[in-house]
């Protein structure tokens, strides 16, 4: 149950640190568009 309990933070944590990226790259890339526009 511990192991599991584990397990499902890392993969929370990794899922979160994914979003980050994602909304970041995300952001700059609009800055991007809007530098170049």
């Amino acid at each position: 149950a511990d192991l599991q309990l584990m397990a499902t933070k890392t993969s929370t944590t990794l899922h979160s640190g994914l979003i980050k990226t994602y909304l970041s790259s995300f952001a700059l890339s609009i800055l991007l568009i809007l530098l170049t526009y």
